[in-house]
């Protein structure tokens, strides 16, 4: 028997797929279906859990941070800054509480969308009061994307009141008020190139402020609030407080009568002798501490980006804003005393001096003959009178007529090898140290390029640029046995109870000279002044030496006729407690140093010897009778202006502190009343204690 053909016919097979009908599965392959999909299901699962996985655990402190910051307004604090005290503990730099003005747009969105021109008018009204912006600056800043703006940095408390009074007569809802603090300086331009200031983030920004920022800083603190989406404070929502740490206390060195009677001279010379600008600094010779330094013309602490010359104002107006920031770090704070070299000329003639007589290479009579000029390797170079000639003088005559010759004389006698020794000794070779940002380094040419004219001219101080702070820091070793002191403005960092957390006492840097050497040299400067060109700075009763200078001033690698005059003196010269550097930069009319300089000198020097309780001590025709003197009123209580006129009917000035401070009533004044002056001495009247 046939066995049977099971298979369908190929026409059955074609109408069922016609009609779209099809086998019902076996038990087989739905099982297997069953399996693929279940086998989806656990993929996806596995990559589900894996993914929540990595948001619970990996991603965790960033989403909940992304959740609170969503939910929390943080506001930074500035922190308690330290306070910058004078030697006296003067403030000269210290906090002001104030607020920080600060809007939600989102707020303000819905209240516009509520009272059609809401934001205009909030605009205006606010623009009334914080009259530094206009109501279109305002307006933009309310319809920002941003979740809340910053409208003010800073108000103080009676602009805060009627801000506070625009939201609670809900003409300003939305707006923000929270407590912060700014830098404050009381004296105003007071010491500005070295206090310095800080920028908007409380950072200090050069001088002091910057030097001394990691100790002065703090930490901030800040204020956290509860808000909705949009950046609105919740009813009943949180808001706490994180109070920062506050910084140290920095107390300078600086004296604040000393700087006062700096500055004005300063200006007082920079009046009269239409300088383009004028400097001093002041220090004790003993310890390296420094008294005094200031620049004129200066700047508002409190406004630091307003020129004080109007004529500088309007030429900052038409600058961008990359010549604005060039002018300001550049020109306007830039502390030339410390960041700035200049040709020294003849003060540096004392450390040639010192040169020779420590090699026993010259003596203090020793004898030279001035003829007008000497010629050094074919080349004249010309004594200052070369018209009329010092003739034959000794080495302490050369000095007090500060002639040329002798010093290129010296100068040959050292050579090169033993010149550049003593420059390295001297200080010159490297920066000072002192504790001020941006300090630069003497120019000084290479050793193996030098000549005999070079050497020669090096001499007396022409060939070699160095800083204000390096050339009396150097200077003042003549006064100090032959040591040199490392120069300082600062004296202790201290806490918030006033009890001193760093100390920075006197450092001797090395010793320069001999003992027997500087006393030779501090007497040929006294008698600079008692028979020299140093006259101008002599005070009958005080031992005072010095040493005028005038130099020929470079400008883009060429002398041109501008010059810089210069006197440094210091007193008393058989005990050295002060000395002074008076730079005049490009006097117009007379130019040398005795004419421009000695003045500003004689009268510091006038002033803080007194200040500084240095006993004067009559000798030979010096007679106290002989002096002529009055006795100081007593003007406290009394107006500002009032108290200017009264001195002046006793032939003396005064001087406001601060400078600039509107008819004040006194409340102190220095010299105080009954002390013995002379007449045409200036007193300082306090608006404070």
């Amino acid at each position: 028997m046939a066995e049977q053909d099971t298979r369908k016919p190929v026409s059955d097979i074609k109408k069922k797929i016609k009609s779209g009908k099809s086998e019902p599965a076996t038990p087989l392959t739905r099982k297997r279906r069953l399996i693929f999909l279940f086998g989806l299901f656990m993929i996806g699962f596995v990559i589900l859990a894996a993914r929540l996985g990595y948001i619970q655990v990996v991603k965790a402190e960033d989403y909940t941070s992304q959740a609170v910051s969503k939910q929390t307004k943080s506001i930074p604090v500035t922190s308690e800054r330290g306070t910058i005290y004078d030697a006296n503990g003067k403030a000269l730099a210290m906090n002001e509480a104030g607020y920080i003005v600060s809007a939600a747009p989102e707020t303000i969105r819905e209240l516009e969308q509520k009272n059609k021109g809401y934001t205009r008018k909030m605009a205006r009204k606010l623009a009334e009061i914080l009259t530094d912006q206009t109501a279109k600056q305002i307006r933009k800043k309310l319809t920002s994307s941003s979740r809340y703006v910053t409208i003010e940095k800073y108000v103080d408390e009676a602009t805060y009141k009627k801000l506070k009074k625009l939201v609670d007569d809900k003409v300003a809802t939305g707006l923000q008020l929270d407590k912060t603090m700014r830098r404050y300086y009381p004296l105003g331009e007071f010491a500005a190139h070295v206090i310095g200031i800080t920028n908007a983030q409380n950072t200090g920004s050069f001088g002091i402020e910057q030097y001394y920022d990691q100790y002065l800083a703090g930490k901030a603190g800040r204020i956290v609030s509860s808000t909705d989406a949009s950046g609105r404070m919740l009813n009943g929502g949180i808001q706490k407080y994180y109070a920062g740490t506050e910084g140290m206390n920095v107390v300078l060195t600086l004296d604040e009568v000393v700087q006062h009677y700096v500055e004005n001279a300063l200006k007082e010379v920079q009046a009269n002798t239409k300088a383009d600008r004028v400097m001093a600094i002041a220090m004790n010779p003993k310890t390296g501490a420094v008294l005094g330094m200031a620049n004129y013309p200066d700047f508002n602490l409190n406004d630091p980006r307003t020129p004080i010359d109007e004529e500088e104002q309007e030429a900052l107006k038409n600058m961008n804003d990359q010549e604005k920031v060039n002018y300001w770090s550049g020109t306007m704070w830039r502390n030339p005393m410390v960041n700035d070299t200049y040709e020294p000329g003849s003060p540096f003639k004392l450390l040639t001096t010192s040169m020779a007589l420590e090699e026993d290479l010259t003596n203090v009579s020793d004898t030279f003959v001035c003829q007008g000029s000497i010629t050094v390797a074919g080349q004249p170079l010309n004594c200052w009178r070369y018209y009329q000639p010092h003739g034959t003088e000794t080495l302490a005559q050369g000095v007090a007529n500060s002639c040329n010759p002798v010093f290129v004389t010296l100068a040959r006698r050292l050579g090169i090898d033993s010149f550049y020794d003593y420059l390295t000794r001297f200080g010159f070779d490297t920066r000072t140290g002192i504790d001020l940002p941006g300090e630069t380094s003497a120019i000084i040419q290479n050793q193996k390029s030098i000549g005999p004219v070079e050497l020669a001219t090096m001499s007396y101080g022409h060939g070699i640029a160095v800083t204000p702070i390096q050339l009396i820091t150097a200077l003042c070793s003549i006064g100090n046995d032959g040591k040199m002191m490392k120069p300082r403005l600062v004296e202790k960092l201290t806490d918030s109870e006033g009890n001193t957390v760093m100390e920075f006492k006197p450092e001797v840097i090395r010793q320069v000279v001999s003992r027997s050497t500087s006393e030779d040299v501090s007497r040929m400067m006294e008698g600079v002044v008692r028979n020299g060109t140093g006259s101008a700075a002599y005070i009958p009763g005080y031992r005072i030496g010095g040493k005028t200078g005038t130099a020929q001033k470079v400008v883009n690698g060429k002398y041109t006729d501008f010059t810089y005059s210069s006197f440094f003196a210091m007193a008393p010269m058989d005990n050295p407690q002060f000395a002074v550097l008076f730079i005049v930069d490009s006097p117009k009319g007379v130019h040398y140093g005795s004419q421009t300089a000695g003045p500003g000198v004689h009268s510091i020097m006038s002033n803080c010897l007194k200040y500084l309780n240095v006993t004067p001590v009559y000798t030979g025709g010096e007679t106290a009778d002989a002096i002529s003197t009055v006795t100081v009123p007593d003007v406290t209580a009394m107006s500002y202006s009032s108290a200017r006129k009264k001195l002046k009917e006793v032939q003396l000035e005064a001087i406001a502190c601060p400078a600039g401070t509107e008819d004040f009533r006194v409340v102190k004044q220095y010299p105080e009343q009954g002390s013995q002056v002379v007449p045409g001495d200036s007193i300082c009247l306090y608006a404070y204690e």
